[in-house]
């Protein structure tokens, strides 16, 4: 379970990895991913996928259990709806005049019927679910569409996995931003449903200190370091002298961020522009690239910028290859040997192929990881950011390149054997359905 729509390449990558892992210890396992757009994300993992909220095309489900019974809870909400809600709106539309002054009030009714409609639907599809795992990245969160969106569905979820007798585990989750009571609330209950809790760095658990419940959860490292195939990530056994940089912005409180905040974005967009234009006449090559959907826009942005400036010969110098999906980022991380990122997944993954990566920091979450890592000297702020303390932290990051890929190798290989053992604990323990 995951507030995943497919376009997110760090949420594509913790998937791959809980999917592969769990086929490795169950490979008879029937798995369904449960997303917010789960027509893509079939798609996209070779699994059904079922939606997490009531909007969303049901791909598909398990065949209902011998003792579910036909005119299930499901079935009696379609029902009723067809019958009761049906009729009164056919005799509304016939009375000339009603119709215009009760529209408003279906408008506001129409949603609670689709969240009950939805309700009865999990409950019938968890009804025949082992284990539920809401599966990494940083789900404690209201950001992105405050407390009735993602807190709400894991309340919704886990209450519905607890009565129907289904396990509920919370696996190596981010704990980000948390400020109503609302919130509080769903995620304090999410939270106390699960038999099993971890985060994925010591401050998402410690902000969640007040819940006394979570004072003996673990610690476990993002699920992306278990991603399969180790071999994925292996550098070029040649040593060379090359100078590729791979640059990925971030469309932070910019067009397509949920807020917006122009006295932020601009100085980092121009700062940015002016980083990649030095290192091009510094004789480097750069890649922009984007690991979201809202950054492919900024790539479009600079390229533009950058193209168009006079004096600036970009003619085989910069390029900005397709990467909308997980192998195409794999693809052109393996072409390059530093990195400048800004969103979590993107240092990350960067990571995962040693490479040294400056982290333009825009949340508290790539702080943690980069002081988690032992690399904070090569994290700077999004919010305090000019292009000759960029480059000067670059030059830092490639004097030092060596050692942190060395660093790096050590750090894989630790958080690869340390989500092997979790996965061994939580897949031993779901194998049987709890009592309901």
């Amino acid at each position: 379970m995951t507030p995943y729509t497919g376009g997110n390449l760090g949420d594509w990558a913790i998937q791959e990895a809980a999917i592969a892992n769990i086929k490795e210890r169950h490979p008879d396992a029937s798995l369904t991913l449960v997303t917010m757009l789960p027509g893509l994300t079939s798609t996209l993992h070779g699994v059904p996928s079922v939606p997490i909220g009531r909007s969303g095309q049901w791909q598909s489900e398990p065949a209902p259990t011998t003792d579910a019974p036909e005119d299930g809870i499901e079935q009696t909400l379609v029902v009723t709806k067809k019958s009761v809600f049906g009729r009164v709106k056919e005799a509304v539309k016939s009375t000339p005049g009603m119709y215009a002054v009760l529209k408003p009030v279906h408008g506001a009714l129409w949603p609670v019927y689709g969240e009950l409609l939805h309700i009865g639907r999990v409950y019938r599809f968890l009804r025949s679910v082992d284990l539920l795992i809401v599966s990494g990245g940083g789900q404690l969160d209201e950001y992105w569409g405050g407390p009735w969106d993602h807190p709400y569905a894991l309340f919704k979820w886990g209450l519905l996995a607890k009565l129907t007798g289904s396990r509920f585990v919370v696996l190596s989750v981010g704990t980000c931003d948390l400020q109503s009571k609302v919130s509080v609330f769903f995620i304090r209950r999410a939270l106390r449903l699960a038999s099993y809790r971890s985060y994925r760095d010591r401050t998402s658990k410690e902000l969640l200190k007040h819940l006394r419940f979570t004072q003996n959860d673990e610690v476990y490292p993002d699920l992306a370091f278990s991603y399969p195939n180790s071999a994925v990530f292996e550098s070029p056994a040649q040593e060379h002298d090359r100078k590729v940089v791979g640059v990925s912005p971030i469309a932070y409180l910019g067009p397509g961020w949920p807020k917006q905040d122009s006295a932020v974005f601009q100085p980092y967009f121009v700062a940015l522009v002016a980083f990649v234009r030095t290192l091009i006449k510094r004789g480097y090559s750069v890649v922009l690239f984007s690991t979201d959907g809202p950054d492919r826009a900024i790539v479009r942005d600079m390229v533009d910028v950058l193209s168009n400036e006079k004096g600036l010969d970009v003619s085989g110098k910069l390029s900005h290859p397709r990467t909308h999906t997980l192998p195409e980022l794999f693809a052109q991380l393996r072409q390059v040997d530093y990195v400048v990122a800004s969103r979590l997944h993107g240092v990350l993954l960067s990571h995962r192929f040693c490479l040294p990566v400056l982290a333009i920091s825009y949340d508290r979450k790539v702080d943690t990881y980069m002081e988690d890592l032992g690399l904070s000297e090569h994290c700077v702020d999004i919010h305090d950011i000019a292009t000759d303390s960029l480059v000067e932290a670059f030059e830092a990051l490639t004097e030092q390149s060596r050692s942190i890929r060395s660093t790096l190798r050590d750090i894989n290989d630790r958080c690869a054997r340390d989500l092997q053992r979790q996965y061994d604990v939580v897949l031993a323990q779901g194998e049987n359905r709890e009592a309901s």
